[in-house]
């Protein structure tokens, strides 16, 4: 989708993450846990967050990255089946905005086809992609870019406050956008 196009079509958005035990789903990796926030105009309107449980033991390095255990999963977490048709109402077909979103969508479809449910073709934007156009910088993670741009980021690596860092990030780059016009 094109940015220009924000302003001129009434688009519900929604900024969304995962946090998952690895790189890829079709090695068997899941999504242990997922946020998404509505967007009306700037600010939020609405968000959704949970926890997901897994039967999948938790390597080391991914709880290093996002700091959620395997405790945590089992205390907070919720069954995939509660979460996902949750979630898969809540995107509807909104204008999905994320941080490497093809990411997100690929662990995403693939939760949703385990449970008969259709598969994401929203339109997107990703930030990513925004950054490597708008913006010169040694590195494009999230965490980079949100540094460059001066957005706050309390919790790296853990699905809302990623989820939250992306809808700032995102509206600093339309910004950006705007003033060069494309």
């Amino acid at each position: 989708m094109c940015v220009m196009s924000i302003l001129t079509a009434p688009n519900e958005f929604v900024v969304v993450d995962v946090e998952t035990t690895g790189f890829k789903p079709e090695e068997g990796h899941v999504i242990i846990e997922v946020a998404a926030q509505k967007m009306l105009g700037q600010e939020v309107a609405d968000q959704f967050q949970a926890l997901v449980q897994t039967k999948r033991l938790l390597e080391p390095g991914s709880v290093e990255v996002n700091g959620i255990t395997q405790a945590m999963l089992a205390a907070e977490g919720k069954q995939e089946e509660e979460v996902f048709p949750m979630l898969r109402e809540f995107l509807s077909d909104s204008v999905l905005i994320g941080h490497n979103i093809p990411f997100d969508l690929g662990f995403l479809n693939k939760h949703f086809g385990l449970l008969g449910l259709p598969a994401l073709s929203n339109n997107t934007l990703d930030t990513l992609e925004l950054a490597r156009r708008y913006l010169i910088i040694p590195s494009y993670s999230l965490e980079s870019v949100a540094q460059y741009l001066h957005v706050p980021q309390p919790t790296a690596h853990r699905a809302l406050a990623d989820v939250e860092t992306t809808r700032q990030v995102f509206l600093k780059l339309v910004e950006r956008a705007l003033k060069v016009g494309r």
